[in-house]
């Protein structure tokens, strides 16, 4: 009979090994499935909030932001352009904002003060090369945002309203801004000759003199 126990026994302990056993390995492959699945969901979740953001981005016209470079005549498309450094400037053209690139955190928003303008580009001596466009619809969304002591140059309002339009001229091309200021009187602005007559006052981006 002791052996029969013994037997008993043995065989006993050896189902409780093997159940043992057999939990363990189950509760190793739940473990490496979990895993396994938690890093899938990890994965897909960070892909959906790409797209989402890539839609929402393209939706709102995020992807239409230009890059005002130290260095560059143009302003560069926020999409071609990956080792971003020396951005003096970025320009939205969904929320039609100029807005200086810093980390101060009081920026404030700017009207232009002009009550009418035009820009004229001269190609060449010849007057049939000469263009002229009304930008009126430019300046009716147009906003600056910078820093009190920061204005932007004509040159900046240039591409930004080139990057508006998406109308682009060559660098040798004459570029004069005819302006009715908001004082009602006419002035010519050179672009090179004039490039920083631009102040802030108030809420105003305004001219110098």
């Amino acid at each position: 009979m002791s052996k029969t126990n013994h037997h008993l026994n043995i065989i006993f302990h050896t189902h409780i090994g093997f159940m043992r056993s057999c939990k363990n390995q189950c509760l190793i492959r739940l473990f490496l499935f979990w895993t396994s699945l938690r890093d899938w969901y990890q994965r897909a979740s960070y892909a959906v909030t790409d797209l989402y953001y890539y839609l929402k981005d393209y939706y709102y016209g995020h992807h239409d932001i230009w890059l005002f470079v130290s260095g560059h005549s143009l302003p560069i498309s926020l999409n071609n352009f990956y080792n971003i450094s020396h951005v003096s400037w970025t320009y939205n053209n969904h929320t039609n904002i100029l807005e200086k690139s810093s980390t101060e955190p009081n920026k404030q928003h700017y009207k232009l003060s002009w009550l009418s303008a035009k820009i004229l580009i001269r190609h060449g001596e010849e007057e049939e090369k000469s263009h002229e466009y009304d930008i009126d619809d430019f300046l009716s969304v147009f906003h600056v945002k910078t820093t009190i002591d920061c204005a932007p140059t004509l040159n900046n309002i240039f591409n930004a309203w080139c990057a508006y339009k998406k109308h682009w001229f060559q660098t040798n091309c004459t570029v004069e801004f005819y302006v009715i200021d908001d004082m009602g009187q006419d002035r010519i602005l050179e672009l090179v000759e004039h490039n920083f007559c631009l102040i802030l006052h108030r809420d105003k981006v305004t001219l110098a003199f």
